[in-house]
């Protein structure tokens, strides 16, 4: 495919992305750099392709596209296929090698690749790619001097500069030279003496030893040549027991960081970080793989062997030395270890050589073990993110994560027949979710269903979904792989303190957990620095720091519940369930907090905190924010309590909840809580505070339509506040009576809804409850208005407005507005109307009320649609739709979305 179209750019892309595979977010950035990409924008490009080039192109929900394509049918994959069988065949002799590699370099049919496609982002990777190209010819150069092809190496580099005068790449003016002084050493002093004036000294130390060679008329033909050394070049990089899935994002960044390093002449230290059975290893072997042709003076590997497990001790730097000195052909003379890692640098300040240091303990193991100056490349992988590694020297550090929901779900389909793997692909998918999309997991689960039909595969599923025997399933035969083993590995090197804290981060129920929560468990431990130990659990990759919240993965949250062995942290056997009341207790005092700044009308029976790191939120959005990073924590806080028992904060927790969920759309939510809550406050709460919990079930139902459900509540919640004859029981009355009237409003029963909204102003006013009293009288104003009454509305909703200006009550302010609006709308004062909608609107989105934000700004748009003014409607209308889409209100969505389909 030629030319410079989207399309021509979407098939490029594919083309030299990792696998064929590319994300739905690089294609925006690189298909519309300037922005203005959305998800159906790509679908349609996706579908244009796939009817333009006769091979498969796939979607995947996880934002990942993929495409088939025969790697005979493009010029670059036939180049790429050609150089990877010049790196990888063993046994390859020189001369067939260059011919390999000459072929490849045939392929690449333009001089400039992705000639044309436009954006910062094709310019990158043109750069990436024409360094690949030179990275081949240098591969060829080589060969073709081990091959005696110095006539070719003469014209190959002769057009090569002419092509690129301004080129100044050492390797090729390196076998240029190479070639000429074997021919002529005073030709050869010619060239070195221009490129002295053109360019300067050079800086690559095999260039600058041949210069002096022929300078000095010691130059021996064939005494240079890196491919003819004084001894083997070592190449010890274990075998690769399986292919690697899912990590092209990676590989690419690797790549580009060292590919960028290598053009600017210097090397790197790489630690490839991440918890047990990530992949570190496997990804680190791949990567020196890819990149190992660069080094022609060796590849160096060693096993630190720094979570081998018990009898096993971490390897001595000093011993790991002596042996890379001897690959080298340097003969250590002393023992002493800053002499031999001296040496070792000294060695390759003037080699070019890759090292894998794998399965590093801490940063003593590997920093003798270092280069210094010079070309070479570290590769170390370590559990921990030897921090004191990064203060010592200039580290990149890559944190490997588990695979993507794709990737993970290959690993295991590849094991399965084509039938069996389209019987069970929710089965697929589920399995791989169980396994946490960790690779050495899936490992063990891939050898597992190999051979199983989809009955076995079903059966796994459910014995994988009961988390107190997923390590067991988690583990081969003979226990070569094992995810429980190697985490005991990890948490083996864990202090007590920390050890402590993994198991109680473990019995917290929420999918993460923020920095006080961490705290306050620590505080119910055994003692000591929780800060030190949060730390030390981070720098083991044992719990991950996202988002300002700590996470763990769902595997080691297993592995602490169930399997890991007991310590000296708990001995009175009461750990768990001190631990699990202070979740609750920090969790209700926090939401607590929030409650009271969002809905400052309720008092719940909490007592004061004691000893707890409580949140103070200054305003109602920094209330609902913190809500709403701690909203699935709370929810399974509230199924912790139910399941121990704790009803006390079952009811609690619910009702203090409540609030958060109206203005977040979250009714049915509500009701499921609240359902729990009633049950559980019975015997424990007063028949007001009882009353409460079926005023905001009532409340929640009738938001969400089931207006008799709602009224039936709402009926319970009178009666039981009929009970409590004290001041807090009228004053529950009070607004058991103003929501009853509410539901008979909304189900047209004015007369019922008019009696209960005075019955209830009349209570507010005895009691000197002036927000409660104004809230009333809006609902008084509002069966005027639906009586048409529209004067009489006005007074008495223009009378609330003033009551609500005078208390802290935005949301009440914001009703009566709303009101007011709608009136001035009957009365065809459509400017007023306007106006007051502004307002309301202004109100709730402060507030964070997407809800009512959403209908007012229906009802918004309808009135500027009347008025002719589109432009506006539309704009309203696309803020609804994003609304919708925060509150997941799919059929909300999709009504808007039709809605603003018919006005453009």
């Amino acid at each position: 495919m030629k030319g410079t179209s989207k399309l021509a750019c979407l098939f490029a892309l594919f083309v030299v992305s990792p696998g064929h595979r590319v994300r739905r977010d690089d294609i925006a950035h690189y298909l519309w750099p300037d922005g203005g990409a959305n998800a159906g924008l790509i679908s349609r490009h996706l579908s244009d392709l796939r009817k333009s080039v006769d091979v498969r192109v796939g979607s995947a929900g996880t934002g990942v596209c993929s495409m088939e394509l025969p790697r005979a049918s493009v010029d670059y994959l036939r180049f790429h296929e050609l150089v990877k069988q010049a790196q990888t065949s063993r046994g390859m002799g020189a001369l067939t090698r260059f011919e390999v590699l000459r072929e490849a370099l045939k392929q690449w049919t333009h001089e400039e690749p992705l000639l044309g496609l436009p954006g910062k982002g094709f310019d990158l990777l043109r750069s990436e790619l024409r360094q690949e190209w030179c990275a081949a010819l240098i591969d060829c150069l080589r060969a073709a001097w081990e091959a005696e092809e110095i006539e070719w190496i003469l014209k190959e580099t002769e057009e090569f500069l002419k092509r690129f005068p301004g080129n100044q790449n050492e390797k090729v003016f390196f076998y240029r030279l190479l070639a000429t002084a074997s021919r002529s050493s005073s030709e050869a002093k010619k060239l070195i003496t221009e490129r002295k004036r053109t360019v300067g000294k050079p800086v690559d130390p095999a260039l600058a030893q041949l210069f002096r060679e022929v300078t000095r008329n010691t130059f021996k033909p064939r005494g240079i040549s890196p491919s003819r050394p004084e001894h083997p070049i070592p190449r010890q990089l274990p075998y690769a027991e399986r292919d690697i899935v899912g990590r092209s994002g990676e590989l690419a960044s690797l790549r580009q960081f060292l590919s960028q390093r290598k053009a600017e002449g210097r090397g790197a230290v790489i630690l490839l970080t991440g918890m047990a059975g990530v992949g570190k290893s496997a990804l680190a072997n791949h990567l020196c793989r890819m990149v190992e042709a660069d080094f022609p003076e060796g590849t160096l590997y060693a096993n630190l062997t720094g979570f081998a497990g018990e009898g096993t001790s971490p390897a001595e730097p000093g011993r790991v030395l002596g042996r890379f000195l001897s690959d080298l052909g340097v003969r250590a003379d002393t023992a002493d270890i800053d002499a031999m890692s001296g040496a070792f640098r000294s060695r390759l300040a003037t080699r070019s050589v890759v090292m894998v240091l794998d399965d590093a303990a801490h940063a003593g193991q590997v920093l003798p073990l270092l280069p210094g100056t010079g070309s070479s490349v570290a590769i170390i992988t370590s559990r921990n993110q030897l921090p004191d590694l990064s203060a010592h020297k200039d580290v990149r550090v890559f944190r490997i994560e588990p695979l993507d929901r794709e990737s993970a779900a290959e690993v295991l389909s590849t094991q399965m027949t084509p039938d069996t793997r389209r019987r069970c692909g929710p089965s697929v998918d589920k399995l791989a979710e169980l396994c946490g999309r960790l690779p050495l997991a899936l490992a063990v689960i891939a050898g597992q269903i190999r051979g199983r039909p989809a009955q076995g595969v079903a059966e796994l599923v459910v014995r994988l979904s009961q988390e107190h025997q997923r390590l067991k399933e988690l583990r081969g035969p003979d226990d070569s792989l094992s995810v429980r083993l190697a985490l005991d590995c990890s948490v083996a090197t864990l202090s007590a303190q920390a050890g402590c804290l993994l198991r109680q981060l473990a019995l917290h129920p929420g999918p993460s957990i923020d920095w006080a929560a961490t705290m306050d468990l620590g505080s119910v431990g055994v003692g000591g620095d929780t800060e030190r130990a949060v730390t030390e659990l981070v720098d083991a990759n044992l719990l991950e720091l996202a988002a300002d919240r700590y996470r763990l993965h769902d595997l080691v949250r297993a592995y602490a519940r169930h399997d890991m062995a007991p310590g000296a942290d708990d001995p009175d056997g009461q750990l768990e369930e001190r631990t699990i009341r202070q979740i609750l207790e920090h969790q209700l005092q926090n939401l607590a907090a929030c409650d009271r700044v969002i809905d400052p009308q309720r008092s719940l029976p909490i007592e004061e905190p004691r000893g707890l790191r409580v949140v103070d939120p200054v305003t109602e959005e920094a209330a609902m924010a913190y809500l709403d990073a701690e909203y699935e924590a709370l929810l399974q806080g509230i199924d912790l309590a139910l399941r121990g028992g704790h009803r006390r904060y079952v009811w609690l927790l619910s009702m203090a909840l409540v609030s958060y969920q109206w203005r977040r759309n979250r009714h049915a939510e509500a009701e499921r809580q609240l359902r729990n809550a009633e049950e559980a406050s019975r015997g424990l709460a007063s028949p007001a505070d009882r009353a409460m919990v079926y005023r905001m079930l009532a409340g929640s139902q009738i938001r969400a339509g089931h207006l008799e459900l709602g009224l039936g509540n709402a009926d319970i919640a009178v009666r039981l506040s009929r009970q409590q004859a004290d001041a807090a029981g009228r004053l529950s009355l009070a607004f058991s009576l103003h929501l009853r009237a509410v539901g008979h409003e909304r189900r047209v029963d004015l007369q019922a809804a008019e009696e209960g909204h005075r019955s209830a102003l009349e209570l507010f006013d005895d009691l000197g409850n002036v927000a409660g009293a104004a809230a009333a009288l809006n609902g008084i104003g509002t069966v005027h208005h639906a009586r048409g009454a529209f004067d009489e509305a006005l007074r008495t909703c223009g009378e609330a407005l003033r009551i609500f200006e005078t208390v802290d009550d935005a949301n009440g302010r914001a009703n009566v507005i709303t009101t007011l609006a709608e009136i001035h709308l009957s009365r065809l004062e459509r400017d007023e109307a306007l106006r007051l909608y502004e307002r309301a609107v202004a109100i709730y989105r402060e507030l964070s009320y997407w809800p009512n934000e959403a209908k007012i700004l229906g009802r918004y748009a309808d009135a500027l649609l009347s008025a002719g003014n589109v432009e506006r409607a539309v704009k309203a209308l696309e803020r609804v739709a994003v609304l919708c889409e925060f509150m997941g209100d799919e059929r909300g969505l999709r009504r808007v979305m039709d809605r603003l389909e018919g006005m453009r």
